[in-house]
C-alpha cells in the first residue's frame, strides 16, 4: 500500500462523519501536491476549509465552524501520521 493510500485511510472516517469529499494537499512552491482524499465524490465546486502556510485542505461543500474543528483534527492525524511513515 502506498504512503497516499495509506494517508488518505486516516482520511476516511473524517470523510464519512462529514458527509463529504475531502482532500490534503501540501503546498510546493507555488504548486499543490495532493497527500490524501477521501470520501464520495458528487463533481461539485471544491471550498477551502482550511488553509496555512503549509498545506490546504478542500471540501466538495463549505463547512460550519464545528465541522472546521474535525478538519483540524483530520489534517494533525495525517501530519502526524505522516511524519511516522517518513521516519520509518
Amino acid at each position: 500500500m502506498s504512503d497516499f493510500e495509506k494517508l488518505s485511510e486516516v482520511l476516511k472516517p473524517y470523510a464519512e462523519r462529514l458527509n463529504t469529499k475531502i482532500w490534503v494537499c501540501e503546498k510546493i512552491g507555488r504548486r499543490l501536491s495532493c497527500i490524501a482524499r477521501a470520501g464520495e465524490e458528487s463533481y461539485c465546486e471544491s471550498f477551502v476549509a482550511y488553509e496555512d502556510d503549509r498545506y490546504a485542505v478542500f471540501c466538495e461543500r463549505e463547512i460550519t465552524d464545528e465541522e472546521k474543528n474535525l478538519i483540524m483534527h483530520a489534517l494533525d492525524d495525517i501530519v502526524k501520521f505522516r511524519k511516522l511513515l517518513t521516519s520509518s
